[in-house]
């Protein structure tokens, strides 16, 4: 989504958690288990059920055939035919079901007034999948490390508004999607993951920080 020196240098385990989820959703790489393998220590003190459930996704990454992966990827988020699980927001937050709609308008409005620019190699619209998971580990990032408290307040609320209106909103959607469509396991573990920290965790931060998450 970003440049990588946007990020701040320390991170929290949230927002780590999310920025680590994101890089599952990108075309998979031999870079992909490595960014992955921290998912289980990271969500331990969380919960131990998904700590569990994030070994098996990994398991199932570092035990299949790379090429098999790369194909369940094109044919569930890039085609060239149809899409088994389109990874952008648009497509079910719209009512026509199109890609680049309004959504995706105040998606890139969304960012620029939090003060990001979409990477010129990201090549994807702005409400994909890991660019929305990316955006929420910015603004965990950002308020963790925070020393004023205002501005802190600023990112806590943007993380919240942005669960509620956007990725929260559709992401459920696109991981039913996932399960129907996909005949590997990788994919729908790592969406069943995405969606329950993505509908459990965030509302655990109305009471803590997202440092102490």
């Amino acid at each position: 989504m970003t440049d990588q020196d946007a990020l701040p240098e320390q991170g929290n385990r949230l927002g780590e958690l999310f920025f680590r989820l994101a890089a599952g959703y990108y075309q998979p790489d031999p870079e992909l288990p490595g960014n992955l393998r921290e998912l289980p220590e990271l969500l331990r003190p969380l919960s131990s059920e998904m700590a569990a459930a994030a070994g098996q996704v990994l398991s199932e990454l570092e035990d299949g055939d790379g090429q098999e992966l790369l194909r369940e990827y094109s044919r569930l988020f890039v085609g060239p035919f149809e899409l088994g699980a389109p990874p952008f927001g648009s497509v079910y937050l719209e009512s026509e079901g199109l890609m680049m709609g309004r959504s995706t308008v105040e998606v890139d409005r969304i960012y620029r007034e939090t003060g990001l620019e979409m990477s010129p190699d990201f090549r994807s619209p702005p409400d994909h999948v890991a660019a929305e998971l990316e955006f929420l580990a910015y603004l965990c990032f950002r308020e963790g490390n925070s020393q004023d408290p205002q501005e802190a307040q600023f990112y806590r609320r943007r993380l919240g508004l942005f669960l509620q209106n956007h990725i929260g909103a559709w992401f459920p959607l696109f991981a039913d999607k996932v399960e129907e469509n996909a005949s590997r396991d990788f994919y729908p573990g790592l969406s069943r993951l995405t969606r329950r920290l993505l509908e459990e965790q965030p509302l655990n931060l109305a009471g803590v920080t997202c440092s102490e998450a």
